[in-house]
């Protein structure tokens, strides 16, 4: 409560709007400047209090509204949904419509700068494809969308993820907007006879995020956009897993490609993550790519999968390897383990940041085999072994610690895999080879007190620490059966010590803790010296917590 001495320092125009009495005389009021104001509102991320901030004034509706339609969204369901027994857009059109409706005929268009349009459409009339024309119901969205996307002057990224796909006119709007940075594209995966669209270049394009590729789906082609694409740094391609999971050999990278390889043009692109891609390597890959300019490389269920119904395709990419090296790669991330990603991680320095991603996808592939992985082994102290494990899996493991020891010093993330269960002499040579670590996941042979010890005392810089403990196993079930509170007070009891004063987030198996302040519990419980006995305040978070935690939010198959 504001004390009645203090003015109430508050626009005018939003004193004479409001319905509240205010106490002060106008020689006591001042106002707040409109840039402070703005300042303030530029903060405020939650949409219902940016919508409740509209009613508020007159001032208020005018400086906050932009900030309200900087970011839309329209979802499209294929059912219709009901709140309290009736449905939604009852008495009116569907959300989706009526939104729609109010981009194409208000003039609060012209503050959109992010817009998507995402879900299931309800196409009717799907037996006009056959006929050879688009149904009606889908030209109209797009004639309305195109309305929309006219009045979008400052229109800076555009996401369609309908499950129909944009016509000529859709695309022909985005090309003619010079803000345009950023563009995803979701194509449909059922095999309709739909017009394939060339799709026109967005000069000024940085971001292109492709998903559900299927060259049986009749997707549109995106050659053009690429090669004249010249200020492209970020490069999303996803693949329906269909192809690796029958093993079709129906994709050819020149589709995508060709354009830059015949015009000897290389992808300026910073970023790059191809997901499941499942074709045969000819070698041209490597031209179309500037590696030189390479920071960020993403492979998901792409190559390496050990499906018998995969591995000749797979295998080309083993023989054409790469002959350039990203020298200036910052960020690996992939779920395939192999000596030709060994190699590669030996050939450069300075990476700061390896996902080893340990999930796995379950393949509808009518193939019994197994798409993980080749199991790797237990290690002792001095290097990965088991004595159930091939060697060669001994091998490649020690080869992947050595080639981080040896080369990425610089090393700031690291996710190890699950598989790699390493002793404390391992952990502590690798530690000390990587002092700048901040988060750090890894197995642990045996999980205990002195490990995390040997890791906090090495890299002091580390304050996320992710224990990865596959199911099923011994230490799996004994570890889930205890209660919460025990772990809590067994982690508070040990990590008040000052070498852990910057590990604020410790996950074992599928638990999450979150570490706060130290405190001592008073003379009650004091040691036997008098003194007050020092505790760490622990508490066990959900998993969502930390979902933008990179040892967590990385190791996962999700776009």
């Amino acid at each position: 409560m504001a004390h009645p001495n203090i003015p109430v320092a508050i626009p005018t125009q939003v004193l004479q709007t409001s319905p509240v009495h205010s106490q002060t005389s106008l020689a006591q009021r001042t106002d707040i400047p409109l840039h402070i104001l703005a300042l303030i509102i530029s903060y405020i991320d939650d949409v219902a209090d940016i919508a409740r901030l509209t009613r508020t004034s007159r001032l208020l509706y005018y400086m906050a509204l932009p900030r309200l339609y900087e970011n839309v969204t329209l979802r499209s369901y294929s059912e219709i949904r009901y709140v309290d027994g009736r449905p939604e857009g009852y008495g009116s059109g569907s959300p989706f419509s009526m939104g729609l409706n109010a981009l194409v005929s208000r003039s609060v268009t012209s503050y959109v700068q992010n817009f998507s349009v995402v879900g299931e459409w309800r196409e009717t009339d799907i037996e006009d494809y056959s006929k050879g024309r688009v149904p009606d119901n889908s030209m109209m969205l797009n004639i309305a969308i195109r309305a929309a996307l006219d009045k979008m002057q400052i229109l800076r990224s555009f996401g369609w993820e309908l499950n129909t796909k944009p016509t000529q006119a859709v695309y022909q709007g985005i090309a003619s907007r010079p803000s345009l940075t950023s563009l995803t594209l979701r194509f449909p995966r059922k095999r309709i006879p739909r017009p394939t669209v060339l799709v026109p270049p967005i000069p000024n394009l940085k971001a292109l995020k492709v998903y559900d590729i299927d060259p049986l789906c009749y997707p549109d082609d995106i050659s053009v956009l690429l090669v004249t694409s010249k200020k492209l740094e970020d490069l999303t391609l996803h693949w329906n897993p269909r192809m690796r999971d029958v093993g079709e050999e129906s994709v050819n990278l020149m589709t995508y490609f060709g354009r830059c390889l015949t015009s000897r043009y290389s992808l300026p692109v910073k970023r790059l993550a191809l997901y499941n891609l499942y074709t045969r390597n000819s070698g041209d890959l490597d031209d179309c790519i500037a590696n030189e300019r390479l920071e960020e490389i993403s492979l998901l269920n792409c190559v390496g999968s050990g499906d018998p119904m995969t591995v000749f395709l797979d295998d080309t990419w083993r023989i054409n390897q790469p002959n350039k090296v990203p020298t200036n790669l910052k960020m690996m991330r992939g779920d395939m383990l192999g000596r030709p990603h060994v190699n590669m991680l030996a050939r450069f320095q300075g990476l700061e940041r390896l996902y080893i991603v340990s999930a796995r996808r379950t393949s509808r592939s009518k193939s019994n085999s197994a798409t993980a992985t080749p199991t790797t082994p237990s290690p002792s102290s001095s290097s990965p072994s088991s004595n159930s494990m091939p060697q060669e899996s001994v091998n490649l493991a020690s080869d992947y610690l050595a080639a981080i020891e040896a080369h990425h010093r610089t090393m700031r993330h690291l996710l190890l895999s699950d598989q790699w269960i390493l002793g404390i002499d391992v952990i502590k040579r690798l530690v000390k080879s990587c002092p700048n670590l901040e988060q750090f996941g890894l197995a642990i042979k045996d999980v205990d007190i002195p490990v995390l010890r040997e890791i906090m005392a090495h890299a002091p810089k580390i304050y996320a620490i992710r224990i990865l403990v596959r199911p099923g196993s011994e230490f799996y079930e004994k570890f889930e059966s205890i209660d919460d509170e025990m772990h809590e007070f067994a982690i508070s009891q040990e990590t008040w010590r000052p070498e852990y004063k910057n590990l604020k987030w410790l996950g074992v198996s599928d638990m999450v803790f979150q570490l706060g302040a130290v405190m001592n519990l008073g003379t009650k419980r004091a040691k036997a010296g008098g003194e007050p006995l020092p505790m760490r305040i622990v508490k066990r978070v959900p998993k969502d917590t930390v979902k933008d935690i990179e040892i967590w939010k990385m190791n996962s198959l999700d776009l």
